[in-house]
């Protein structure tokens, strides 16, 4: 839809099992995302475990890019998000799924986004969180916490195309914020007015 922001990359780091992968890239296509990107899948790429599970999410997998490392994964994304399902000692910024989703979906104007999901058994390291702007958690049961890789990047997704999808009836260029010329302009103006009318009464205060 023309109405849903630029989505953002899905990159999965190290991931074990290519079924997870095909698992992965059909809860994307359910969302409309399509960018792939895996960093050294244990199993290697190509692989037909991951094609026999995406339920003819194919063409995800097809267009699917591989890296040997995180930093070329991300490296022409501006803005990073890292999911992992436990407090680490960063000093990242931590929200929950939908308040990260608020801010990717919000800004303007949209930046080039990568989220990454980690190995299934472990997540990611701390030195791949470490590459991230913001650590994004998922409001599960904190009994029971750990979500299977698939679940977590279709609840991503799902929360992304809900809060993308909304009618941009308020996002008008009126509504965009101004640039600092505008605002240049609009305080000349005001201080005119009030110089106009005997408001400063001293230089000082001017």
């Amino acid at each position: 839809s023309s109405s849903l922001s630029a989505p953002p990359v899905i990159i999965l780091v190290e991931t074990q099992l290519g079924e997870n992968i095909g698992m992965c890239a059909r809860a994307m296509l359910n969302c409309g995302l399509h960018q792939l990107r895996l960093v050294r899948p244990r199993d290697g790429w190509p692989n037909e475990s991951a094609r026999a599970t995406a339920a003819d999410a194919d063409s995800v997998l097809e267009n699917a890019t591989l890296y040997d490392n995180i930093d070329d994964a991300i490296g022409d994304c501006r803005r990073v998000f890292a999911a992992t399902a436990r407090q680490r000692n960063l000093r990242i910024p931590g929200l929950d799924l939908r308040e990260a989703v608020r801010e990717l979906v919000e800004a303007t104007p949209p930046p080039k986004t990568a989220i990454l999901f980690g190995p299934e058994a472990s997540g990611l390291d701390n030195e791949t969180l470490s590459r991230a702007d913001r650590l994004v958690h998922f409001p599960t049961n904190p009994d029971f916490p750990s979500l299977n890789l698939a679940q977590a990047v279709l609840l991503f997704g799902w929360e992304w195309r809900q809060s993308s999808a909304v009618e941009p009836a308020t996002i008008t260029s009126s509504h965009l914020p101004a640039t600092r010329e505008e605002t240049n302009a609009f305080l000349t103006r005001l201080e005119q007015a009030l110089d106009d009318s005997g408001f400063f009464l001293t230089r000082d205060h001017r």
